[in-house]
């Protein structure tokens, strides 16, 4: 049995996402599997940057998400909270959860290929290890 929690990007406040992570676990049968979503800092600046996007207007608000974690929507994206590397697995153990397994689903070149195609992977394959 495994519960699927949404994107905690939504829940810009983390008593928000701190409240939802207990619910999860209240409900969870044991031996149950919790799956959330977040989504990096680093994100809008990955993105920006490799589709030449990241004009001046942006770059305050790209600097700013990238120090807080706050991001206001500027992009086009709900608002709400994006993750550092580390935040996901210390919210699901202070709510309460003891065996967590993080995972990155996406890394930094997949903006990178959504640009330039799959075909270009092996030539840039070492650069987006490096910048992981």
């Amino acid at each position: 049995m495994g519960i699927l929690f949404g994107t905690p990007a939504r829940l810009g406040e983390a008593e928000d996402r701190a409240l939802a992570l207990a619910e999860c676990l209240r409900v969870l049968r044991p031996g149950g599997v919790v799956y959330a979503a977040a989504i990096s800092r680093y994100l809008e600046l990955l993105e920006l940057g490799t589709s030449g996007r990241l004009t001046s207007d942006l770059r305050d608000g790209t600097a700013a998400l990238i120090v807080t974690g706050t991001y206001d929507g500027h992009v086009g994206f709900v608002a709400g909270h994006w993750h550092t590397a580390g935040e996901p697995e210390a919210e699901l153990r202070s709510s309460g959860f003891r065996e967590v397994t993080v995972h990155g689903i996406e890394g930094p070149a997949w903006p990178t290929l959504d640009a330039v195609g799959e075909g270009e992977f092996e030539a840039r394959r070492d650069a987006a290890l490096g910048c992981a």
